[in-house]
């Protein structure tokens, strides 16, 4: 009986595999789709509700990843980090970028959608940091570089989209002038570590500071959730998304289950809206190749990060391309100024995921018998990325039990 009970139990939790982080996202982009048929969005970037609801779900997901990112386990590894995000994000680009003109030829505007699909998503790689095989290193240095390359991409997606896309209604308001947009993002980040200086836990300031007065320290909760709802407004309001995820690093309320349940529900209405833009056709023959430069880019880059990484680690880090809410949020916001974005993008991220599964179940397969994976390390695991994969949201609220998210 026990050999039926783990042929059954192995069974149950392939089907998870597969349902969960694949077939429930299908099902919903599907749904949306269907809806698509009778609804028509009015696709604009700024003064449409569509343009501010993208915007908003931006805004969310980004903040959900850069709270996530907890503390590297060696110092060495916050140059990795800082390399995989900011030069392994223009390598990959920049790879991906050059795969579709070779294939594709003068189509300048690929290079924007090279540059939304580079990045790791984070709610994915959270289920991810489940795989035991991985050191505790590995897994905190992949939570970091999938929680801080969102940003970095959204901030060259912006860029490159004023320059390299048509004049219109898009994804940066008022992004030609630079050096404003710059200074707004830095304005947006000294007024949050002001406010938090504030309303941070930490003793009293003084015998009759503000802060040692009772009142007042009962109210600081709703305060602090009153402030993070005024930066995600301004944020969105003035698209100032670099300084929302600067921020995240340390104004952190305290919101439990909130924040995952939050990020989950943006994913569930941007995937939606995906399938919705969807009824009107995919262009299969460029996502499927948008998808594949884009496993491949992170295969390279991953190889070159986790050098000093055990090879386990090495190839777990190389499988670990995913992509999920960011890329369907920028798919949305670069819709109105590139119309064939959702076309290529929905289906890159299908191709990109189904590789990522089938790698890492094939290399899960190639282990299973062997000995255990060595620990590199005695220290504490690392805390989650903000928010789950939506199958495991259901259960715990997305939310780590600590309850920063």
């Amino acid at each position: 009986m026990e050999p039926r009970k783990g042929r059954a139990g192995g069974a149950r939790s392939v089907v998870r595999a597969l349902l969960f982080p694949l077939l429930l996202p299908l099902s919903i982009a599907g749904a949306g789709c269907l809806a698509g048929q009778w609804l028509t969005l009015d696709v604009r970037a700024h003064g449409g509700v569509y343009g501010w609801l993208s915007a908003g779900l931006l805004a969310i997901g980004l903040y959900g990843s850069a709270r996530g990112i907890s503390r590297p386990q060696t110092r060495g590894d916050v140059y990795r980090i800082v390399v995989a995000v900011t030069f392994g994000v223009v390598v990959k680009a920049a790879f991906i970028a050059a795969a579709l003109w070779l294939v594709f030829r003068d189509r300048p505007q690929y290079l924007v959608l090279a540059v939304a699909m580079a990045q790791i998503d984070p709610l994915s790689v959270s289920a991810m940091l489940e795989n035991r095989d991985m050191s505790e290193r590995a897994k905190s240095l992949l939570a970091a570089w999938a929680s801080f390359d969102d940003p970095v991409t959204t901030v060259l997606v912006v860029i490159l989209g004023s320059m390299v896309l048509e004049d219109g209604s898009g994804v940066a308001s008022g992004a030609g002038d630079y050096a404003t947009t710059l200074l707004g993002n830095l304005v947006l980040l000294a007024v949050a570590a002001a406010v938090w200086t504030v309303l941070r836990d930490g003793p009293p300031t003084g015998r009759d500071g503000l802060r040692s007065r009772p009142a007042f320290r009962r109210l600081l909760p709703f305060l602090r959730y009153a402030a993070l709802l005024a930066l995600l407004v301004t944020a969105v309001w003035q698209f100032l998304m670099l300084g929302l995820a600067l921020a995240a690093l340390f104004f952190r309320p305290e919101l439990g289950v909130w924040l995952g349940r939050a990020t989950n529900a943006a994913l569930v209405v941007a995937t939606f809206l995906l399938g919705m833009l969807l009824a009107g056709g995919a262009d299969l023959a460029v996502g499927a190749v948008l998808g594949v430069a884009t496993f491949l880019a992170q295969t390279l880059v991953a190889a070159v990060v986790g050098l000093g990484f055990s090879r386990r680690d090495r190839a777990s880090l190389c499988l670990s391309q995913q992509n999920g809410i960011t890329a369907i949020i920028l798919a949305l916001l670069l819709e109105p100024r590139l119309p064939e974005a959702v076309a290529i993008i929905a289906p890159a991220i299908l191709v990109v995921n189904v590789l990522h599964l089938s790698s890492t179940g094939l290399l899960a397969r190639a282990r299973r018998g062997g000995p255990p994976g060595p620990a590199e390390d005695g220290g504490p695991r690392p805390a989650p990325v903000a928010g789950t994969s939506l199958a495991r949201s259901a259960g715990t609220g997305g939310a780590s039990p600590d309850g920063r998210g």
